[in-house]
């Protein structure tokens, strides 16, 4: 078997899950032997870091991201340059991961048959078919081009998807939603691979816990920090959480706002924002000091930062939706809220603030659920679904 195989990213400047996933998964396959190559429009170095040091090639091809106006309008560009790098990897197997990344892949497949294209899913292009994506678009000229135009991107997104030959979902709820956008899928051709963490880098008993809710992510409407710097507010109004404070860490459009709201809230002494690169060993000390971080997506497909919160012995206040329901137990590792209901998210921030006995409770039931989750598992199910396939690749 020709173990070389190229990687499809939109871009890589940003530690979010996509990007964890692709990294996670190439540095361990190029230590088991493959050629690996990774190709977007650029990255970042010190994202990038460890991966290079285990031998993964990483090849930009420059332009403006696909968020910009700019990237669309050179899209046949942009892919021309796309597919001479993927003929420079001389790989033949192709993996294609978020949106438009796995156009890219499609319209690879297409010209090149012979390839193997693997279409890694952590939902469907959600900008086309999730509305709370669609509205956190900004600017507004771009939101209401994408709301224009979304019909014709669905009837291409469906012209394009049978240039799959296998398709890897990240949870069931992915699986079920891919089943649901793309009803011709052959079920034999699509498997579910849970994400990992790196469980050797994350817990510390050591760590002093502070009075301290976490939340981690992009920073975009669609992950609801605004419904958590309220609930701190309703919180800080009883005397006994009084100490409690609120790290936001992540970057985004929705910054700007939520820094109006903390202001508007009075809430500038316990709210923190840290938009900078953390490394495992950073979160490791943010998650382990931190009593809980709330996950406040509703409906994501799986949410990285419980799992990892949870390998910390931090349990997880989340929605119980989407990818959540599957990785957060309620009551056993962490808790569920109802979407949108800001005292019922202060309720479950008080259980775990205020009551010692039932906080150690979860937060060993959080440990032991994320042993469920590795990133080795994940890159050892990815190679043996590789290696069993019946065509030649």
């Amino acid at each position: 078997m020709n173990k070389r195989i190229a990687f499809l990213q939109p871009h890589l400047t940003l530690a979010v899950g996509s990007t964890i996933l692709l990294l996670e998964i190439c540095k361990r396959m190029a230590r088991k032997g493959w050629d690996v190559s990774v190709i977007s429009s650029r990255s970042d170095l010190a994202i990038t870091a460890t991966a290079r040091e285990a031998g993964v090639r990483f090849v930009d091809v420059g332009g403006p991201i696909s968020s910009s106006l700019w990237f669309w309008l050179f899209f046949p560009f942009i892919y021309r340059k796309v597919q001479r790098a993927i003929r420079q990897t001389g790989a033949n197997i192709v993996v294609s991961g978020a949106f438009p990344a796995v156009w890219w892949g499609w319209l690879y497949k297409y010209i090149n048959p012979r390839v193997f294209h693997v279409f890694y899913c952590f939902e469907p292009s959600a900008f086309i078919y999730n509305p709370d994506w669609t509205k956190s678009v900004k600017p507004f000229y771009m939101r209401w081009g994408l709301i224009l135009f979304k019909p014709l991107l669905q009837f291409i997104e469906k012209q394009l998807y049978p240039h799959t030959d296998h398709t890897v979902a990240i949870s069931d709820f992915t699986k079920q939603e891919l089943l649901r956008v793309y009803p011709t899928t052959n079920r034999a051709t699509l498997t579910r691979i849970y994400c990992g963490i790196s469980h050797d880098v994350f817990y510390d008993p050591e760590l002093l816990r502070l009075p301290q809710i976490v939340i981690m992510g992009t920073l975009t409407r669609f992950k609801n920090a605004d419904w958590v710097i309220r609930a701190l507010a309703l919180l800080k109004q009883d005397p006994q959480f009084q100490q409690a404070t609120l790290v936001i860490k992540g970057k985004g459009e929705e910054k700007a706002n939520l820094i109006h709201l903390v202001e508007e809230l009075g809430l500038q002494e316990s709210v923190t924002i840290i938009d900078t690169y953390f490394t495992n060993d950073q979160l490791r000390t943010l998650l382990g000091s931190s009593r809980v971080v709330v996950h406040a997506a509703h409906n994501e497909a799986f949410g990285l930062a419980p799992v990892e919160a949870m390998a910390c012995g931090t349990p997880a206040v989340v929605t119980g939706s989407g990818g959540t329901g599957e990785t957060v137990v309620n009551g056993v590792s962490g808790l569920y809220f109802q979407p949108g209901n800001i005292d019922d998210l202060a309720r479950q921030l008080k259980k775990l603030l205020g009551d010692e006995s039932y906080w150690r409770n979860l937060s060993a039931g959080a440990i032991a659920r994320a042993d469920e989750f590795s990133w080795d598992k994940n890159t050892h199910d990815f190679c043996e679904l590789l290696m069993h396939q019946s065509v030649t690749i």
